[in-house]
């Protein structure tokens, strides 16, 4: 099969339009992974043992069930109690909350690296629980976290292909549907491949630049 170019260019618009789903969804997602897993942190903290087997529960469902099994239980089952969501909210959901998950585990091991000298400190300086979070332990957790949180969301932009299983156009169901359509499968997934690669760039530059600052 020989390359087109002619074909790439008539189908460059929709697969920017997927850019722009996949580019969206990983934004709603990892602003609920990383505020969500950074409460859920805090939470197993701070909280009773009742607590703490609440988290426990949550975290080993969400790591432990595929992303793809979630997805068709929030679009086809929901809809069966009564609960009907739009595709893209059930997808960005789900990777949101799979991935708090993972990121609250970050955290956590963020929080265990601070040093107990510097807590012992806060407590001597007569700092309320409520000032400690917020000006000690989470601006801690969060520069020690952050470079494997920025791993975390650079997956995430990945498995945002699992939602062209429920129908959201993302970039590589873009590319599917280009590839069903014409039977030419070369410069669809070439040209989102690169695409993909072209939005790697900038997490792998954050990631680079935390590495050698934190190192």
């Amino acid at each position: 099969m020989t390359w087109d170019w002619n074909f790439v260019f008539q189908i460059l618009p929709d697969l920017l339009v997927g850019v722009w789903y996949t580019i969206l969804i990983t934004i709603g997602s990892a602003a609920i992974a990383l505020i969500g897993g950074l409460l859920l942190a805090i939470f197993e903290n701070v909280s009773t043992r009742a607590g703490r087997l609440v988290v426990r529960f949550f975290l080993g469902l969400f790591k432990g069930v595929p992303i793809l099994v979630l997805l068709y239980f929030g679009y086809y089952l929901l809809p069966q109690f009564g609960l009907t969501l739009p595709a893209m909210a059930i997808g960005i959901a789900v990777l949101g909350l799979v991935y708090a998950a993972f990121c609250s585990e970050v955290y956590r091991g963020g929080l265990i690296t601070i040093p107990a000298g510097l807590r012992d400190a806060s407590v001597a300086l007569g700092l309320s629980p409520y000032v400690m979070w917020r000006r000690v332990y989470v601006p801690l957790m969060i520069q020690r976290a952050s470079p494997a949180l920025i791993n975390y969301v650079l997956t995430l932009f990945r498995q945002t292909s699992f939602l062209f299983a429920i129908g959201v156009p993302v970039l590589i169901g873009k590319a599917q549907v280009a590839g069903y359509q014409s039977f030419r499968y070369l410069e669809p997934f070439t040209v989102a491949g690169a695409l993909y690669l072209a939005l790697n760039i900038p997490f792998l530059f954050l990631l680079s630049r935390f590495k050698t600052k934190y190192a």
